[in-house]
């Protein structure tokens, strides 16, 4: 109840009490003038929140920590002005705004839009519905206000930030790689056979720009190469129901996913080509970039990334396995037991693949948790290579191993 309402009405009542007692027809007149005062400025509020309609955009794509900027609109569809209104904006769990999502619009003229926004960032990868939008409107004295919520929903898709991996490695072997000229020794160190050349694209290594031909065209041209099964990575992820351990950006999820993003981003670095495997509420999915300027589509699949799927991460496996490259180094990231690797493992190795396992110790992000020594001797039996990562440990230095292993 707004303060002018209080005095409204208890004015009123004053002035009601004076007109009976003294039988004061001016006073019982303003008296009526305050009441019917009302009524039309409760009746204005009502009109004035049926005219509004809510529209936003999505906020796009960054990384974890990054501001994003939302974006809102507010359209007046009625016959009459629309007077002090607050919009205010809903954030899910996660997402921090760097000011209050609350704005006040003097005045909404009859088919006048009016855009909001400001900036907002998370900490945590993941698919945010931004929304719905809250408006109040008021009458033209402010005495009434009434909230109503806008179906204006949008999404702000956070990407995994994948971590810088050390050393300079070579993507079948895992060994460093020495110096090489021209774009064939590079070709060939990579795994990759000559193919052409073709206009550049956004997201082109500028190494492979052919300035020959970009001066006898006049545009950017670039080399492009064939790919061999020796430059094919494949991360297959545990996202089964019931695997995630720890709490906010501290869990074996999350560690997993940018441990798989920053696998699958030096894949694609070093000309290779990336897959990734998981496991989701409505399937398993399978997702094949052979660019870097292809990438997005590996990050968005890791930002949606959740512990809600069916499968375990040997079923993954298995399932993706006609889809895995001749040659491919698969690298499964997963912190529970599974019965069936040793047996999805072989069948992988029978394949031709090279097989890493990196293993999230789920007792170092709770403690009640089952520790990883019994999946790591069941593995390695199938002549798998493991390497354990802990909560806290320089996951750079970790995946290099983890790269080494999988030569």
């Amino acid at each position: 109840m707004s303060y002018q309402l209080i005095t409204l009405v208890a004015a009123a009542l004053g002035m009601t009490l004076v007109g009976l007692t003294y039988n004061a027809a001016p006073v019982l007149f303003m008296v009526a003038a305050i009441a019917a005062i009302l009524l039309v400025s409760y009746a204005s509020c009502l009109l004035s929140a049926r005219a509004l309609r809510g529209t936003r955009w999505d906020a796009g794509q960054v990384f974890e920590n990054e501001a994003f900027t939302v974006t809102a609109e507010l359209a007046n569809e009625g016959r009459a002005p629309r007077l002090l209104t607050t919009v205010a904006d809903k954030l899910p769990s996660g997402v921090r705004a760097e000011e209050a999502p609350e704005f006040v619009l003097p005045a909404l003229w009859p088919g006048q839009r009016a855009r909001v926004s400001y900036q907002a960032r998370a900490a945590k990868r993941g698919a945010y519905q931004l929304g719905p939008l809250s408006v109040a409107a008021s009458d033209p004295f402010g005495i009434f206000q009434r909230w109503q919520s806008l179906p204006a929903v949008a999404e702000a898709i956070v990407y995994p930030r994948p971590v810088p991996i050390s050393g300079d490695l070579d993507r079948a072997g895992a060994e460093p790689r020495g110096a090489a000229s021209g774009e064939r020794a590079r070709a060939v160190d990579s795994g990759l056979d000559f193919y052409g050349v073709r206009d550049y694209q956004p997201g082109d290594d500028l190494r492979r720009i052919h300035w020959p031909a970009t001066a006898h065209h006049g545009r950017l041209t670039v080399v492009e190469f064939e790919r061999g099964a020796s430059g094919s990575l494949t991360v297959v992820l545990d996202t089964k129901a019931g695997t995630e351990f720890g709490a906010g950006t501290e869990t074996t999820l999350e560690v997993g996913v940018k441990a798989a993003a920053s696998l699958l981003h030096w894949a694609l670095e070093n000309d290779g080509s990336a897959h990734l495997a998981l496991d989701s509420a409505h399937g398993p999915r399978w997702v094949e970039v052979d660019r870097a300027s292809r990438e997005h589509e590996l990050l968005e699949a890791l930002a949606r990334a959740e512990a809600e799927g069916t499968m375990p991460v040997s079923a993954v496996a298995a399932w993706a396995q006609p889809r895995i490259p001749w040659g491919s180094a698969v690298y499964i990231v997963t912190a529970a037991p599974d019965e069936g690797l040793p047996f999805v493992v072989s069948d992988l190795l029978r394949g031709g693949a090279h097989i890493a396992f990196l293993l999230l110790d789920a007792s170092s992000f709770n403690e009640r948790a089952a520790t990883p020594e019994e999946m790591t001797a069941s593995v390695r039996s199938a002549g798998a290579a493991t390497t354990t990562v802990k909560r806290g440990d320089d996951l750079g230095e970790v995946l290099r191993s983890v790269l080494v292993a999988g030569g």
